[in-house]
């Protein structure tokens, strides 16, 4: 994944993930909708939330953005 990015001169500066498993850990800060990897992000970037954007390939990405007070948040099926 960040080989394609790199061909097409995108830089990631930081890569996040939850490591729990869905039908293990029942609830997680870090599993979306809930806010938490967000918040961290803005927070390790000192990124402004109003106005990031969040672009995601699944509801509960919209969801978490939306959670965390985003500017504005994009579920990839709305542009298609």
């Amino acid at each position: 994944m960040l080989e394609q990015f790199y061909k097409n001169n995108m830089k990631i500066a930081k890569i996040y993930h939850c490591p729990h498993h869905p039908e293990i850990t029942v609830h997680s800060n870090c599993k979306n909708p809930s806010p938490g990897m967000i918040l961290e992000v803005i927070e390790e970037f000192n990124l402004n939330a109003v106005n990031s954007v969040l672009i995601g390939d699944k509801k509960s990405d919209k969801l978490a953005g939306i959670n965390t007070g985003l500017g504005k948040n994009i579920y990839i099926e709305d542009l298609l």
